[in-house]
């Protein structure tokens, strides 16, 4: 027979902190469960704490949301990659050896509430392959920029068949040279306020919106943006309430 403490843990679990937590953020850490259930005297252990978690997950009472973390949104984002396929192709064939990802505005096309004016797409690979990956594109008709900065970037214009090729700064885990969604979010972000094809407000709009409705990694892109050297406060407005306003105080 379970104990009694452990009943009124998951009573508790179901029927106060998980929905508030809820109510608060579509998404929210283990830590943040532990400090409220702490902060209203409730004991657990965290053994027991983490089998209540999975089966929460496991019967859809809540969702899993990353290594740690965890979403009231049922359905996650699909990120529809069409864009760059071809592009992705067409460098995988011509630089089999080369180590790259590739996204593109366009995959965020539904998250803004305006019509970007051209797609801007972006190749991120290894330095000592940058030169030869932007000749490619020049010479195959691309309107190919190699790491545009200072004056190049405020010249910066998205015309039909832009593309932007960047150093990668982290280790590549993408799948088929694509760039998952977290990535890419974290990516825009720098890109949005370099080349100033999105203005900081319009982005955060977007981000609010996108992850807002459709579930994303967020222990990902969290652990991207910390790679990136990018802090929470940046990335996220309280105002939003994508995740609860102390990770971002905090960070």
């Amino acid at each position: 027979m379970k104990q009694a403490s452990q009943i009124e843990l998951k009573t508790f679990l179901r029927d106060a902190c998980l929905p508030a937590l809820s109510k608060e953020a579509p998404y929210f850490p283990l830590g943040e469960i532990r400090r409220f259930l702490v902060k209203r005297g409730v004991p657990f252990k965290d053994s027991t704490l983490n089998r209540y978690l999975h089966d929460f997950t496991a019967s859809a009472f809540i969702y899993d949301a990353g290594r740690g973390w965890y979403s009231r949104l049922a359905l996650p984002f699909e990120l529809d990659a069409s864009a760059i396929h071809d592009l992705a192709g067409d460098l995988e064939r011509a630089f089999p050896l080369v180590n790259f990802t590739c996204w593109s505005t366009a995959e965020i096309q539904g998250g803004t509430h305006h019509l970007l004016g051209s797609f801007v797409a972006f190749v991120m690979v290894e330095g000592d392959a940058m030169d030869a990956v932007y000749g490619h594109l020049r010479d195959s008709g691309w309107d190919a920029h190699l790491n545009p900065r200072g004056k190049d970037a405020a010249r910066f214009s998205p015309r039909k068949r832009s593309v932007v090729i960047r150093r990668s700064s982290v280790k590549n885990r993408a799948r088929d040279h694509v760039a998952p969604i977290e990535n890419l979010l974290v990516e825009l972000y720098f890109e949005s306020r370099d080349l100033g094809f999105m203005a900081t407000d319009e982005y955060h709009a977007m981000l609010a919106n996108l992850a807002g409705t459709r579930r994303i990694n967020m222990a990902t892109l969290l652990s991207y943006a910390r790679e990136r050297k990018l802090q929470p406060g940046l990335l996220f407005r309280p105002d939003d309430q994508l995740i609860p306003p102390m990770i971002i105080r905090r960070n």
